[in-house]
């Protein structure tokens, strides 16, 4: 069970590194190279996700009539498309360069929905319903540690060959997880119908507005943390990513079990609270080190939400449905950053980056107000 479940974390630990390179070099790009506002900046951050949301719902359908590994595989081959495309609008400083940079974004967003809607419910598929927290749990950290270790990366060979060095990187490694995908055994097709998406929704909306509010705090610290510590005069801003990821990580590999033994309701509650303790310290921190702990401190608690989340919304729906079921749960995710990055970038403008986790520690709070409030179902039977 295990090799499976691991191997899949490795075709999207590789396969993130399309997403993760971009969001820890994009900020210098489009405010240093383009002279762009933060405003901007969280337009072209959430350009993605808006692609990735809109399409949710078609990449569960292809994972349902199709196959996960069908969706996976294409999602990994629209990365590297991205990438390329992403790599030639830096070689226009105007705005032919933009409009390449915006469309590199509306691709990856394809692609990361295919990605991750494929192998959440490949994973599903070879382990079984009764371990889908374990799935989500390493699918989650490897996304997170591929974050996690593109900030660093990213910061040392930008600084050595530039956005396009980095780029290359984000090319390569989904082109490896693609070639793993080949080796890792089919599942069965379990749709026969498309149903549609507005049938979903009401069956998974309470779990997904929780993932959404929560979800609100990485995207901060994704967008702006950067921005923060050179607000602040502090040093060291790419290790912010990577201690978050650690964090994120660490809490997976030492809980990824609770989610399955303990109930998605229990395990919602207390890590949305110690993200919102991350939260808070990042708002009032006059530190670096401050900062850094509340960095820990998010990724610790919102590491584990998102498969607690998910476990109840898996419960909702039929298992020939699970691809579309998880598609529309994470189309949650999805929205919440397309929604904050510009909505952060106007609290950025305003009120300046230290507020962005005050109201990062607001949602954070409303998401475990709705995990409260959550009845936990027994799983719909095969």
């Amino acid at each position: 069970m295990m090799k499976y479940i691991l191997t899949i974390a490795l075709i999207v630990l590789f396969g993130f590194f399309s997403v993760g390179i971009p969001i820890a070099t994009l900020p210098g790009l489009v405010k240093g190279f383009f002279g762009l506002s933060d405003v901007w900046l969280g337009v072209i951050l959430g350009t993605q996700s808006l692609v990735t949301l809109i399409s949710r719902h078609h990449s569960g359908t292809i994972s349902d009539l199709k196959g996960p590994k069908v969706a996976v595989i294409r999602g990994l081959s629209f990365a590297v498309i991205s990438g390329l495309i992403t790599i030639g609008g830096v070689f226009f400083n105007n705005s032919i360069g933009l409009v390449s940079l915006l469309l590199g974004r509306m691709i990856l967003g394809y692609s990361e929905s295919l990605l991750i809607t494929g192998a959440l419910s490949w994973g599903v598929g070879l382990v079984g319903p009764t371990n889908a927290g374990k799935v989500m749990a390493w699918s989650g950290m490897a996304m997170y540690g591929a974050i996690a270790i593109s900030a660093p990366l990213g910061y040392l060979v930008v600084k050595d060959f530039g956005f396009q060095g980095g780029m290359v990187f984000a090319i390569l490694l989904p082109l490896i997880a693609g070639i793993i995908s080949y080796f890792v055994p089919a599942t069965p097709v379990t749709g026969t119908a498309r149903i549609p998406f507005y049938q979903v929704v009401p069956r998974v909306w309470k779990q997904g507005t929780g993932l959404f509010f929560a979800a609100v705090c990485f995207a901060g610290i994704a967008g702006f943390s950067t921005l923060l510590f050179k607000e602040k005069g502090w040093g060291n801003a790419h290790w912010v990513m990577a201690i978050f990821g650690t964090a994120y990580v660490l809490a997976r590999v030492f809980f990824a079990q609770s989610v399955d033994k303990y109930g998605g309701r229990t395990i919602a509650l207390i890590f949305s609270a110690v993200a919102i303790l991350g939260q808070y310290l990042l708002w009032q921190a006059n530190s670096s080190s401050v900062a850094f702990v509340g960095a820990a401190l998010t990724g610790f608690g919102y590491s584990l939400v998102f498969p607690a989340f998910g476990v109840e919304a898996v419960k909702n729906m039929e298992p020939q449905f699970r691809g579309v079921a998880l598609g529309a749960y994470v189309a949650f995710f999805d929205l919440a950053l397309g929604v904050t990055g510009p909505l952060a970038g106007f609290v950025a403008n305003y009120f300046g980056y230290a507020a962005v986790y005050a109201f990062g520690m607001i949602t954070c709070g409303i998401s475990f107000f709705i995990a409260l409030n959550l009845k936990e179902k027994k799983k719909i039977s095969e």
